[in-house]
């Protein structure tokens, strides 16, 4: 991207603060329903992995690494499930990166859970409003994933995950200020495969995921992998 092209997408972006507005449908981008039926004929049994035992990413090094754990409930329909809630924070010189993961006793609730979350970075728009700002992921990550210029999140078995990567930039750089969730994705660094950073420990999050011990009874704490 030359310079003059990188001002007339910068300034696209700066004058955009709400999403820029996708035609596809929710149903015709993620075809969630029919992977997930194929998944629960596959396997009935349920991860339940303590990510407080997981090595942080090995393809960076991280100044800081701080890990949170509670037990929750999720309500569904007047049901309670039980739920592992894991919030995990890396930082580097170069970005700042979030990961949540809820790890619940049952599937039949998770894509609930996506929906709640996805709803959070938008909280005014509607879900059908949203179904047009999220797009599918380009890689076939869990169930079903999608994601913004930032931020990815997809659900596999009975696992949400969400994973933000915000890049550390210098205070006269010029995206310091704008950047978000609905920034031109042009903008956001990458790797040098020119790979959103998001998409990259998602990927390597889903890896460890499919390796997870699972069980028939969910357990009453998570277990180490």
């Amino acid at each position: 991207m030359n310079n003059e092209e990188f001002r007339k997408v910068l300034a696209e972006s700066t004058k955009r603060k709400m999403p820029p507005n996708i035609e596809d449908s929710f149903d015709n981008q993620f075809d969630f329903e029919d992977a997930f039926q194929a998944e629960v004929s596959d396997n009935d049994k349920l991860i339940a992995l303590d990510f407080r035992t997981v090595d942080a990413p090995p393809f960076d090094i991280w100044v800081t690494d701080n890990r949170k754990f509670r037990k929750n409930l999720y309500q569904k329909d007047d049901v309670e499930y039980d739920c592992f809630d894991f919030d995990w924070s890396l930082v580097n010189d170069r970005m700042f990166v979030t990961i949540k993961v809820s790890i619940l006793d049952s599937q039949d609730c998770i894509h609930d859970v996506l929906d709640d979350h996805t709803a959070d970075i938008a909280p005014s728009m509607s879900p059908s409003q949203m179904a047009h700002f999220l797009k599918p992921c380009k890689k076939s990550i869990g169930t079903t994933c999608l994601r913004t210029a930032i931020t990815t999140f997809f659900i596999y078995k009975n696992v949400f995950v969400k994973v933000r990567a915000m890049p550390i930039l210098s205070k006269n750089n010029p995206l310091r200020d704008i950047l978000s969730d609905w920034t031109d994705e042009a903008l956001i660094p990458k790797t040098l495969n020119d790979e959103p950073w998001d998409m990259v420990i998602a990927e390597w999050i889903y890896d460890i995921l499919k390796a997870a011990p699972c069980f028939k009874v969910f357990p009453s704490e998570p277990k180490s992998g």
